[in-house]
C-alpha cells in the first residue's frame, strides 16, 4: 500500500477529539458595582450530579470557559451550573447551553462582613414542625426553619470564620438518626450542610455564608416519642420577631412546661391548614424556647402501589441502645431521604395555609 493510503488509514482509526464550546464569563461585584476577579470560577454540567467540565483560577474580570460540543446528540439546551469562589464563598448562577453557540453568563459576587448587626441582617422568623409520621408509632419528625434576612446596602455577604448560626439538639438518648442541615438560598436548590459540636449544652453550629437577600436554614431529626409524649427544650439561636411551633395531626396536645416565659399563645388546631400551633413574638437571642407535645393519633402505616407496607422509625429500647448507640437507622437507606423531601413540602404548605388562618402578623 501507498504511504499516502497508509496515512490515510491511520487517520481514520484516530479519536476525533470533541469540539470546545466557550462560555464567556463576566465577574460582576454587586457591592461596588464594579468588575471583580473571584479565586476560583468552575463550569458544571448537571445530570445526575455535578460534574466539572472546566476550571480557572485566579481569572479576571472577564474569562472564558470551555464546555464539550456535542451537538445533536446533547438534544437541545443543556444545564450547566456555573460557580466562582471570592473571598472564601461560593456563588452559582444557572447556565444554559445551546449546541454550537458560544454563551455569555455574568455571575456576581459580593464583599464580605463579620458582624450580625441588625436590622442589616438578622432571623425573619423561626418556625419548627412536630409531626407523627405513618408506620412511626414512637417516633416524632421534628423540621426546623430559620429564615434569614441580609438586608446590607450595599449589599453583602455575612461570614464568619467560627459560626454563623447555632443550634441545640435533643439529648442523644432521644436522637432516633443522624440529624440534618441544609441551606436554601439564590438558586431555590437544597445545598447539605455540615455542623460541628459547640460547648458541652448539646449545642451545634454551621459555617453557612448568608448572602443579600433570604436563606433558608433547615434542621431535621427524628425524636423518640415513648409514652406519647416528648418535651422540646429549645434555645434561639438569634433574636426573631416570631416563633411558630407547629404540631401535626390536630389531635397533638401542645402544653407550656413549668416556668415558661409569658407571651406565649397556644392557637389551637385549625381544620384548613390540619395543624395545632403556639406563637411567640419577639424572641431574644438565646432565650429558652420549650413546649410539650403530646397524644396525636399516629396515621396509617404507608404502603406500596402493591400493598407492601414501608418500613418507618421506631424508637429502640434501653436494651438495643445499649447495645448498637443512641443512633437508629432506616432498613431502606434511600426512604429517609424520600420522607424529608414529602415532610418539607407538606410543612411548606402548612406554613402558607396557618399565615392565611392565623394570620403573619400581631
Amino acid at each position: 500500500m501507498r504511504p499516502a493510503l497508509l496515512l490515510a488509514a491511520a487517520a481514520l482509526t484516530l479519536p476525533i477529539a470533541a469540539a470546545a464550546q466557550p462560555v464567556r464569563v463576566t465577574i460582576v461585584n454587586g457591592t461596588t458595582q464594579g468588575p471583580a476577579s473571584a479565586d476560583l470560577v468552575t463550569l458544571y454540567r448537571l445530570g445526575q450530579g455535578m460534574e466539572p467540565v472546566d476550571q480557572i483560577e485566579n481569572p479576571d474580570a472577564q474569562v472564558t470557559l470551555e464546555a464539550p460540543d456535542e451537538g445533536s446528540a446533547a438534544g437541545g439546551i443543556r444545564p450547566f451550573l456555573l460557580q466562582a469562589t471570592y473571598r472564601g464563598v461560593n456563588y452559582n448562577a444557572p447556565v444554559r447551553l445551546a449546541p454550537g453557540e458560544t454563551t455569555e453568563a455574568a455571575i456576581v459576587v459580593y464583599d464580605p462582613f463579620d458582624a450580625w448587626n441588625e436590622p442589616e441582617i438578622g432571623l425573619s422568623t423561626w418556625r419548627a414542625l412536630y409531626r407523627r409520621m405513618p408506620g412511626e408509632r414512637d417516633a416524632l419528625r421534628v423540621d426546623h426553619i430559620f429564615v434569614v434576612q441580609n438586608r446590607t446596602e450595599p449589599p453583602r455577604t455575612f461570614i464568619h470564620d467560627d459560626e454563623t448560626l447555632r443550634f441545640r439538639l435533643p439529648p442523644e438518648d432521644l436522637l432516633l438518626e443522624l440529624p440534618t442541615v441544609s441551606s436554601t438560598g439564590e438558586t431555590g436548590m437544597p445545598v447539605p450542610q455540615s455542623s460541628f459540636a459547640v460547648g458541652d449544652e448539646g449545642d451545634y453550629a454551621i459555617r453557612t455564608a448568608f448572602k443579600p437577600g433570604e436563606t433558608e436554614i433547615v434542621l431535621s431529626y427524628a425524636v423518640a416519642y415513648e409514652g406519647e409524649r416528648y418535651e422540646a427544650r429549645l434555645v434561639a439561636p438569634r433574636a426573631s420577631p416570631e416563633v411558630l411551633l407547629l404540631a401535626s395531626p390536630l389531635d397533638i396536645d401542645l402544653e407550656l412546661p413549668p416556668g415558661a416565659l409569658p407571651g406565649w399563645e397556644v392557637l389551637g388546631p385549625d381544620q384548613e391548614a390540619r395543624l395545632t400551633a403556639a406563637r411567640k413574638f419577639d424572641i431574644a437571642a438565646g432565650e429558652a424556647v420549650g413546649m410539650i407535645f403530646s397524644g396525636g393519633t399516629p396515621p396509617p402505616a404507608a404502603t406500596t402501589p402493591g400493598g407492601r407496607q414501608l418500613p418507618g422509625l421506631v424508637a429502640q429500647s434501653e436494651e438495643e441502645r445499649s447495645a448498637v448507640g443512641t443512633i437508629g437507622r432506616l432498613p431502606d437507606p434511600t426512604i429517609a431521604s424520600k420522607w424529608a423531601l414529602a415532610l418539607l413540602m407538606a410543612a411548606a404548605l402548612g406554613f402558607g395555609l396557618l399565615h392565611r388562618a392565623f394570620g403573619g402578623g400581631r
